[in-house]
């Protein structure tokens, strides 16, 4: 038995809440994008829906953290622009002006991202839920359902999204430390490296556990530890598909760096991005979990039904060969 066998042994099973189906089913990001597209007009009100529980996020990082940055460099009179922290000329106040842009950006990720996070974490509870019945098939009443969700799921949201808001700030933190020492002083410390590598490497574990967990909790009726358990096992399991999706994922908000691009991406995260975001998800994790869970789960009754079978059938011999050899038995006398 293979390492992984033992691992995926050590799982907890059962049947997820969603209709009979093939659970080998083929085609997952084809059935993903029929899904969004077939819906879309519902998925555009779930991502509106989604983007009130998301306006803290979006007013401090898209709003607020640019234009406060322009403002106290104008009041400090810095003659300094750029939008990585770059000065344009060597000017007297170019160091300055690096330290003022990157201790912005870092005291607005100490002090919103988490938060943000954490409110937000409430409004994907609802979205999930909705998304997840477009995704089995099953009609969807968008406000019931979307509240429902939140009803179900919203601890197992906040709690995950807490965690991720505590290491993406840690993440950022460090990023933005050492990109400040580069650029004031060419180097960093060793344990700057230190805490951005290992709070980067952190962060993309997480997203790899995130991946699978976030719709495990939405289609498992299994207590938190054993969702938590399931999802670790499985992300470990299909590392590499797993790794595949979410770099692709991924890429995409890498372009909100380039000025003119990034208020495409805002535009699309805004309006029906985020919805996709969740149809892909949750095709993938149903991917993971019929192929790991359902089917061992299955597997397992099975093997059950058979081994009754067997019992069956042997008592019903014994119980038959115990009355040849004892034909008055049970009779009265």
């Amino acid at each position: 038995m293979s390492k992984l066998t033992k691992l995926a042994a050590k799982m907890t099973l059962g049947k997820d809440l969603g209709p009979e189906r093939d659970y080998n089913e083929r085609g997952r990001v084809r059935k993903a994008l029929s899904t969004f597209g077939s819906n879309l007009k519902n998925m555009l009100a779930i991502n509106l829906m989604l983007d009130i529980f998301a306006l803290p996020f979006i007013i401090m990082f898209v709003f607020l953290m640019g234009s406060y940055e322009q403002s106290q460099i104008a009041e400090a009179g810095y003659s300094f622009s750029g939008f990585l922290g770059i000065g344009y000329g060597l000017v007297d106040d170019t160091v300055a002006g690096i330290n003022l842009i990157y201790g912005i950006r870092s005291d607005f990720f100490l002090y919103f991202f988490t938060p943000s996070m954490m409110i937000f974490s409430i409004g994907l509870a609802g979205a999930y839920h909705c998304v997840r019945n477009y995704y089995w098939g099953v009609q969807v009443k968008i406000l019931k359902h979307f509240f429902r969700g939140i009803k179900l799921h919203w601890w197992k949201f906040l709690i995950t999204f807490t965690y991720l808001g505590l290491v993406g700030t840690s993440a950022a933190c460090g990023t933005i430390e050492l990109m400040r020492l580069f650029s004031t002083t060419g180097g960093a410390p060793a344990g700057i490296w230190v805490w951005s590598i290992g709070s980067l490497l952190l962060a993309l574990l997480s997203m790899l556990f995130t991946a699978v967990y976030l719709p495990t909790s939405v289609t498992f009726n299994f207590s938190y530890g054993d969702v938590i358990k399931n999802s670790c096992i499985s992300a470990i399991i299909m590392f590499l598909p797993n790794l595949i999706l979410t770099v692709l994922m991924v890429a995409p908000m890498l372009l909100i760096m380039v000025n003119i691009v990034k208020y495409i991406v805002y535009i699309v995260m805004i309006t029906v991005g985020a919805g996709l975001y969740i149809t892909l998800n949750i095709a993938f994790g149903g991917f993971c979990n019929d192929l790991l869970v359902n089917q061992m789960y299955e597997y397992e009754q099975e093997q059950s039904a058979k081994v009754a079978l067997a019992q069956k059938k042997l008592q019903t011999k014994e119980a038959a060969k115990s009355k040849r050899v004892n034909p008055r038995k049970g009779k009265k006398k």
